[in-house]
């Protein structure tokens, strides 16, 4: 049974010798601490709740202090020192991580696997299409790519790197953002559909926020507000909308000229900018393989860019 306390920080043994603090038992701190609940840090590990309360109380057992606490809906929570540990076991854990990357040979080697994360279209509209010359050049590294809408947390080690559309705000100074590219737009038809009064496909309410929603809404003249019933969640959804020739829309011109579905038109000219941030962890630049990745990728997006005018 996982033992809780109700306050931020009770001394469960005051004459405990923390010297002898099992590392294994730090990991479903670390989990927890990365999903926020026992459940889910059970499925990180690969067992169930039981396991993880035990380690936990284990580990609370050998600190010397209360680790965690329940909160008012029942779940468990970290105390202050909780968190506290939790933080000073992620550097250790970059400590050791680091040791065994030496040690390994692997900041030499291209070699291993290497998570990327980013919005769906970016990785199947613009990484997948070169995959192919990238495994060529380095086929000792497995990419894993994640096409998700969300944010995935570096700082919680979800992911290794992530490209962001837009300035990021987390990670502080474990986590390196660099600038790669500036997204220009244009508007696009179907390329078989020479209609020239075509509704505008905007986004769903959920997705609103998006910029280049935000764009149509307050720039496309009040002649042309005429807006298709159809409303994509994402950009992917837009694009193919436009390609079927259900309408119109703003899309990043280095998406669209390589999609021979699509026309550019002339006008309007939307003034619409979007950064493209790739995010690694600062303890991982220097490997051999995410050096290759980050290279590809800063390469790829400079490439694309230079090409299609973004």
């Amino acid at each position: 049974m996982l033992r809780s306390c109700s306050n931020s920080l009770e001394i469960a043994d005051p004459n405990c010798n923390t010297a002898e603090m099992n590392w294994e038992n730090l990991k479903y701190l670390l989990a927890l601490h990365r999903t926020g609940s026992l459940s889910a840090a059970a499925k990180r590990m690969s067992v169930d709740a039981t396991t993880v309360s035990r380690r936990l109380t284990a580990l609370q057992d050998e600190v010397g202090a209360c680790l965690l606490e329940k909160a008012a809906d029942g779940s468990v929570e970290l105390t202050s020192a909780g968190v506290k540990a939790a933080e000073h076991a992620e550097r250790a854990e970059a400590s050791i991580s680091g040791l065994t990357e030496e040690l390994s040979g692997a900041r030499l080697i291209e070699e291993g696997s290497v998570r990327i994360s980013s919005v769906p279209f970016m990785i199947n509209r613009i990484l997948m299409p070169h995959l192919k010359h990238f495994t060529e050049l380095h086929p000792g590294i497995e990419l894993h790519l994640a096409s998700e809408v969300r944010n995935v947390s570096l700082t919680k080690r979800e992911t290794d790197m992530a490209l962001r559309l837009g300035r990021p705000r987390e990670g502080g100074h474990n986590v390196k953002a660099k600038r790669i590219a500036v997204l220009k737009h244009a508007v696009y038809a179907s390329a078989s559909n020479q209609d020239q009064n075509l509704p505008w496909i905007t986004y769903h309410e959920s997705t609103e926020f998006l910029p280049q929603a935000r764009w149509m809404a307050a720039n496309v003249p009040a002649g042309e507000r005429q807006v298709s019933n159809i409303r994509p969640s994402d950009l992917e959804g837009v694009t193919e909308a436009v390609a079927a020739g259900l309408g119109k829309s703003v899309l990043p011109i280095v998406l669209a000229e390589g999609d021979s579905r699509l026309r550019r038109l002339s006008r309007p000219n939307p003034d619409l900018l979007r950064e493209v941030w790739l995010l690694q962890h600062a303890d991982q630049i220097a490997l051999a393989r995410m050096l290759a990745v980050s290279r590809w990728l800063e390469n790829l997006f400079s490439a694309g860019t230079a090409e299609r005018g973004c």
